[in-house]
Formats: C-alpha cells, structure tokens, sequence
C-alpha cells in the first residue's frame, strides 16, 4: 500500500486527463517519463523522510519490504533518466525544475513554513499539465492559463485530506493549512479551490474551449473530490486516504473515458 505505486498511476491519470482536454495526440514518452519518474521521485522522499522521522506504520512497512522499494527507485530512475533525453529542451527544463523541488522537498523545503501543500501542487501541475503542453508546444493563452489554474487548485484541494490526516504527525511549524486553520475551516478551504475549479470549467465551456461532456465530467470529479474531503477527518482509515482520495485522479479520467463515450 505504501510503495508508491497507486500515486505513479495517479499522475499518469491525470497526464492522460490533460491530453484529452487538449485535444493532443497521446505522447507516451511523456506518460511513461511521469509514471516512472513518480515512482522514483516518492519512494526517494518516503526513504528520505521516515528514516528521519518517528516510527510508525510507513516505518514499519519500509523497513519490511526495502528491496521492492529500492528496486522501484532503481527501475524509476533508470527509464526516466533514458527517457529524458528523449524530450525537447523547454520539457528538460521543466523536468529539472520540479526534479529539485521533488529532491529538495524532504531535506528541508517542506519545513518552509506553509509552502508544503504548495510546492506538492505546483510539481503535480507541471508533472501532469506543463509537460504535456510544452512537448506539444502548445502556446500559452487564456484558455491554457485557466487549464493550469484548475490543475494546481485541484491537487491543492485533494491534498488537504492528508494534511488533515497527519494532524497529530505533523511539526506545528510546518503551518499546514489544517494545523493553522484548523480541519473544519481546511475542509472548506478545500471545497471553494474545487468551486473555484468548476466556475473555471463552466467559463471554459461558455468559451468553447471544452464541450459539454468534458464539462459534466470535470463538474463531477469536483463533486465527488468535495464529497471525500467533506468527510476527511483524523479519525478515518489509512485507507480512506491512501487509496480512496488518492484515487480521485484516476476517477477523474475515467469521467472523461465515459463522458465521451456517452456524449
């Protein structure tokens, strides 16, 4: 449950979700590079920050199973590093820029006070979105800028629930929204990002920048994404957050798969 892999597919997901709202040919250099890269990428932070860390059940299962996590680094790195040289220069660049914040997050970015949550989105944002856009060299316009806007917010609002769930693990200085604010006012912090998704959604489609079936399923993702978090609490499972919220990504590009089949 803790290697990592559920969340490659997760970014993998939503690479492929931005491809479908762009309208761009599948590249799947660029969704190899993300799935791989991810692995890479959070089983070095999971390594980095539990060996650091008090025990607990991540520790646990680390310890347990050290070969498969360092074979997935090792399988991570080699096919995103072969892959890499693969891309055009803007994309390189982009990659390199979210490669620091991705090494740097457990060696001290994160203890940036507040900057947690936003160094997470704003990697998942070029990640799952900038990549794509620059390997197809699609020109920055309004209708990009809000497609970027949506996608930072999106991961912003998802991932608040695992803030909330490290409540008691987390240092108060970290100032994560819900140790600031609070898991109530975190839960509607979250909500309104994802309000702020759909307006944006809603103004796509009056543009015809999206038809009417990407709007219904992006519109769902964000009900569904407001319903998890609404009732993310430090109470629930392990698995309420590690697989369920995890997953909204993935259930976001099947709403796009079926919206488009029906519509």
């Amino acid at each position: 449950m803790f290697s990592n892999i559920l969340v490659a597919f997760c970014v993998l997901a939503l690479a492929l979700s931005t491809e479908i709202l762009l309208g761009v040919q599948a590249n799947y250099k660029i969704s190899q590079f993300v799935f791989f890269a991810t692995l890479l990428a959070y089983n070095f932070q999971r390594v980095v920050r539990i060996k650091k860390g008090k025990a607990h059940i991540r520790k646990d299962w680390l310890n347990r199973h050290k070969i498969a996590i360092y074979s997935l680094m090792l399988l991570g790195g080699l096919i995103s590093a072969y892959l890499f040289f693969e891309f055009q220069a803007p994309t390189q660049i982009a990659i390199v820029v979210s490669g620091v914040l991705s090494i740097g997050y457990p060696f001290g970015l994160r203890k940036m006070p507040g900057s947690k949550i936003f160094i997470i989105a704003l990697v998942w944002a070029i990640s799952t979105m900038l990549l794509v856009l620059l390997e197809n060299q699609i020109q920055l316009s309004q209708n990009i800028t809000l497609h970027l806007l949506a996608r930072f917010l999106l991961i912003f609002a998802i991932t608040i629930p695992f803030d909330i769930r490290d409540l008691n693990f987390d240092n108060k200085e970290l100032r994560t929204i819900p140790l600031v604010f609070g898991a109530v006012k975190a839960r509607i912090i979250a909500i309104s990002a994802l309000f702020i998704c759909a307006i944006i959604a809603v103004v796509q489609y009056i543009n015809e920048d999206i038809n009417f079936a990407y709007l219904l399923a992006l519109i769902l993702l964000y009900f569904a994404s407001s319903i998890f978090i609404a009732k993310s609490d430090v109470s629930r499972r392990e698995m309420y957050f590690s697989f369920w919220v995890e997953s909204l990504s993935i259930l976001g590009y099947i709403f796009l798969i079926i919206s488009a089949l029906i519509f």
